[in-house]
């Protein structure tokens, strides 16, 4: 397991900002427990998430590790390191943006109450959680997907209507996720309303939030900056199909 240096608010380990590489910090950390390994590289369950990972400085023997930790699955992987074998082919790359935001640029707030009540989301959601995510498209939302952290919801009666959620986990961050609309209740401020919630719970524990959107999205982008994010770096993902 890594060591963070816990007196540094900035998440700077050995040189290197754990932001630079989310996934390989939360799979290193606090979501060890659901880490897959063989060597330093690292994969989620395939009911979690989709995302596999490697160190930075990853060798060949590492990314070879990888394709035995992938198996039968396409390897997803954020920022992937230089050296994928050259018998892997590059299937997608997406690029996003990573924004981050400190508690005084997160102050600027919404006052009004959402339009529908929010609360809570359980395991016994995970059936309306995943039906609302194949309607919107949030980004991968799997049988487990809902183990990686919080997810808070909005409902109308009974039904489900909006989510948003925790992903990875790098020490002293916690990235905001499946930020979620149904299509017949949006513009009523509920993606809004469910990321306030979400960031007060990420500063209640002393955490920072930061959040992934794709750089194509120009709304998600506007919104998130009016609430206070700013660009922090281009990232991407990238879908490998080990030979």
């Amino acid at each position: 397991m890594i060591e963070t240096c816990k007196d540094d608010p900035e998440g700077i380990v050995a040189g290197a900002h754990v932001l630079d590489n989310p996934i390989w910090h939360s799979l290193n950390g606090a979501h060890q427990s659901l880490a897959l390994t063989d060597g330093r590289a690292a994969r989620y369950p395939a009911d979690v998430s989709p995302f596999m990972t490697l160190p930075a400085d990853a060798t060949g023997a590492e990314w070879e590790a990888l394709g035995r930790l992938a198996g039968p699955d396409p390897v997803l992987i954020m920022d992937a390191p230089d050296g994928a074998p050259p018998s892997w082919t590059l299937v997608r790359r997406v690029p996003l943006y990573q924004m981050v935001a400190d508690e005084p640029a997160l102050g600027r707030r919404k006052e009004e109450e959402p339009a529908f009540p929010i609360e809570p989301l359980h395991s016994a959601d995970t059936g309306a959680m995943r039906e609302l995510a194949a309607a919107t498209k949030p980004g991968p939302f799997e049988a487990r997907t809902a183990q990686l952290g919080v997810f808070l919801g909005a409902r109308d009666g009974g039904k489900l209507i909006a989510m948003a959620g925790e992903r990875m986990r790098p020490d002293g961050w916690t990235e905001i996720s499946a930020v979620c609309t149904h299509p017949d209740y949006r513009g009523r401020g509920l993606a809004r309303a469910l990321t306030e919630r979400m960031i007060d719970g990420i500063l209640a524990r002393g955490e920072r939030p930061f959040l992934h959107v794709l750089t194509a999205n120009d709304n998600a982008v506007r919104l998130y900056k009016a609430m206070g994010f700013t660009i922090r770096r281009t990232a991407a993902n990238s879908l490998y199909r080990p030979a």
